[in-house]
């Protein structure tokens, strides 16, 4: 799976985005990257699934 420039610059410039700045150089934890990724994969299937209030799913 690739990701095109123009997202990923969205993705890093994101306040959620677990990114730093050294000098010119944008870094990023591995464990950090690896927590938000599994997050957004939960948001993700939340949305898709959203349950119907009143409902007894």
């Amino acid at each position: 799976m690739s990701v095109s420039r123009s997202t990923t610059y969205r993705i890093v410039h994101d306040a959620t985005f677990p990114a730093f700045h050294i000098g010119n150089r944008l870094l990023v934890r591995r464990d950090e990257l690896l927590g938000w990724l599994e997050r957004q994969k939960v948001n993700k299937a939340q949305n898709e699934n959203p349950k119907i209030v009143g409902s007894d799913e």
